[in-house]
């Protein structure tokens, strides 16, 4: 072949290379250019429909108005729900159960009948109590007409006071000049409460000790409260709980036989750290939260803020007040995530926390317009777990992006989803 054509060919063949490299170098360079340019909004060129293929890139997004309201921060914790009131109901009595009428969950009345229990034997001691005690009433009237004791309050028994009086002011001075011990003393003052007791006593009181009365009374009394325990009743009105007796138990003293619960109001103990107590006051509203029911909010109000700090956890104690009727599906034991207003901001400017963004350690939004995703640099101020406050930067009334917004540039086309 002859040299001349040779090097034709050659010369052909670099160019073709040349083209080919510079055209690969132009498609490399042309998305870092772009990206470039959607780091400043003020040196991006707007997207124009059909001058490239990527300008037909359409991203969806979510959206949210900017709006003005009360910024409301809270305050978290947890805490137990228990009833307004719960007792435990004891036997008072030993004896056995005839009839129970109480069972769990069933609802009763103040007063009404819970457990019955055999009074055959309390019924035989509280007649004999009650005869014992006719016969001692009859006995101190008999006395009562008599001349016992006639002259209780006669010159001789004052003469007597007299005398046990000045023993007393006598045993003073020697046991201040140190001429009597101090258990000699008090011998003596035991000495002149007994005569004095005696000297003063009302004679219908001596006569009802002499009769027997005031024993009398006091069996009586006994038995009529036994007599009275074997019907064990309602101290309130309530739910019953724990109630595990059937007919024919034999039952003691003291044995726990069920819980009554008052739950016409739930209440939710919270304990506040020392540092935050100062947010929370009196009557503030309040909102609680149970697994069984994770999407329900129950509200309520701070009802009591316990006065002192507890030594040991460094916390206060506060309870919440829950009310409502959708409150009456709680359960006292329940655990509750409670949630306290603290501070209220009126007429802020809020977004939600989702549409806050940070480039280049600024804050800022995206912001819907006519199909375009338009970033504005704003100023923050306060904020609570759902929304933010925005001094500048945007206005009220704005459609800003919450969702979809962590890769758009400026200008970049958009989609509004439908959340």
């Amino acid at each position: 072949m002859p040299p001349g054509r040779l090097f034709n060919k050659s010369l052909i063949t670099v160019v073709a290379l040349s083209v080919v490299a510079l055209a690969a170098w132009l498609v490399f360079l042309s998305p870092s250019q772009t990206a470039d340019n959607s780091l400043n909004p003020d040196q991006a060129t707007p997207a124009v429909p059909g001058n490239s293929a990527s300008a037909e890139v359409v991203f969806p997004v979510e959206t949210g108005l900017a709006r003005r309201g009360d910024l409301i921060k809270l305050l978290q914790t947890t805490g137990t729900i228990r009833a307004n009131r719960e007792v435990e109901i004891v036997g008072r009595i030993g004896g056995e159960i005839v009839s129970i009428t109480a069972s769990n969950g069933r609802y009763v009345q103040q007063g009404e009948l819970l457990v019955k229990l055999d009074e055959r034997e309390y019924r035989t001691t509280y007649d004999r109590a009650a005869s014992a005690l006719l016969a001692a009433q009859i006995e101190y009237r008999t006395l009562s007409t008599s001349p016992f004791i006639e002259n209780a309050d006669s010159l001789e028994i004052n003469r007597r006071i007299s005398e046990t009086q000045r023993k007393l002011r006598e045993a003073e001075k020697r046991y201040g000049e140190g001429k009597m011990t101090q258990e000699d003393y008090e011998r003596a003052k035991r000495d002149y409460e007994t005569d004095i007791g005696v000297f003063k006593a009302r004679r219908s009181d001596v006569v009802a000790s002499k009769s027997g009365l005031s024993l009398a009374r006091e069996a009586y009394e006994r038995a009529k409260m036994n007599l009275e325990w074997t019907e064990i009743r309602a101290p309130f009105a309530g739910y019953v709980a724990d109630c595990a007796l059937s007919p024919g138990t034999q039952i003691q003293i003291g044995k726990v036989l069920m819980k009554l619960v008052d739950v016409s109001r739930l209440l939710v103990d919270v304990e506040v750290l020392e540092g935050e107590i100062g947010r929370v006051r009196l009557g503030s509203k309040a909102d609680a939260s149970v697994n069984a029911y994770p999407e329900e909010r129950f509200t309520g109000r701070v009802a009591t803020i316990n006065p002192i700090v507890d030594a040991k956890s460094k916390t206060v104690k506060v309870t919440i007040e829950l009310g409502g009727e959708r409150g009456r599906i709680l359960r006292p034991g329940m655990f509750a995530t409670v949630r306290i207003e603290t501070e209220i901001y009126k007429a802020r400017l809020l977004v939600s926390k989702e549409a806050l963004l940070v480039r280049d350690q600024r804050t800022l939004v995206f912001v819907a317009e006519g199909g375009l995703a338009k970033w504005h640099y704003v100023e923050i101020g306060e904020q609570n777990e759902e929304y933010i406050e925005i001094k500048s930067g945007i206005a009220a009334g704005d459609t800003v992006i919450i969702g979809g917004h962590y890769t758009l540039a400026h200008d970049a086309r958009i989609k509004i989803a439908i959340r």
